[in-house]
């Protein structure tokens, strides 16, 4: 394995949403990284990965506004939200807005999610959620799409630059990383990686041996969320390291 950045350490690792009991605290430290939501972590929590040298990343969503979080809503204005076709961009399953990444406004409402809950709390990096949006959605509109990336460069060099030592992971969006975050991502996360995917569909063909090079060169440390046996072996052979789910959810 050639692989020699600044997460090369990391074998194993987990994701998990809700809050942390005991027994999952105990569960959580037999890894070497940490995918958490932020909100639902406490001092303690922190304390105790930290001391076992768990690295923790917290969870952000890139394009979807989390409607949820009250707190990081009042840093949103009418202007941050995506329009499409004259309308914002509703995920009915989650209850979600897709938001204008090219608003200098909401990319400070990321920013301060990212002090306040990351930087703040001294976890040790950023996982960006919904990265895929910038492919799925505006690939219609390649001006647009073109300035939504440029926008994340600009939002991932803005981190670089006040938070020098967090690490960032992303999730998919592999076209994106391609033109826009290659240079100032850590991570890479093929979130649903198929092992019967790789043997009949071109687009996971392609991606594959691309981001199987990016990580032989050292570029960056590529992770994968699977769902079956086969799939977490082909990972592991290929050296990804994999997280088998278990569910639809990451609260179990």
């Amino acid at each position: 394995m050639f692989y020699y950045g600044p997460m090369f350490k990391i074998k194993s690792f987990q994701i998990y949403y809700d809050t942390i009991s005991d027994q999952k605290r105990l569960e959580l430290l037999k890894s070497d990284a940490v995918i958490l939501e932020p909100t639902a972590i406490t001092e303690k929590d922190i304390s105790v990965l930290k001391e076992e040298k768990v690295k923790i990343f917290g969870y952000v969503s890139l394009m979807q506004l989390e409607n949820w979080n009250d707190e990081l809503k009042e840093h949103i204005r009418d202007t941050d939200y995506a329009i499409l076709e004259g309308k914002r961009i509703h995920i009915k399953d989650y209850d979600t807005y897709v938001m204008d990444l090219r608003e200098g406004h909401y990319r400070d409402a990321l920013l301060w999610k990212i002090k306040e809950y990351i930087a703040d709390q001294k976890l040790d990096g950023i996982f960006f959620d919904t990265v895929d949006d910038l492919d799925y959605y505006f690939h219609n509109d390649q001006k647009t799409q073109r300035e939504m990336r440029e926008s994340y460069r600009i939002l991932l060099e803005d981190i670089k630059k006040n938070y020098p030592k967090l690490l960032i992971i992303q999730n998919r969006g592999f076209e994106t990383y391609q033109a826009a975050s290659r240079s100032n991502i850590d991570g890479l996360l093929w979130e649903g990686f198929k092992a019967e995917d790789t043997q009949h569909s071109d687009w996971a063909k392609k991606w594959l041996q691309y981001v199987r090079k990016e990580q032989r060169w050292g570029r960056v440390r590529v992770l994968t969320v699977v769902s079956d046996q086969e799939s977490y072996d082909l990972s592991e052979k290929v050296e990804f390291p994999a997280f088998l789910r278990k569910g639809d959810t990451y609260q179990d």
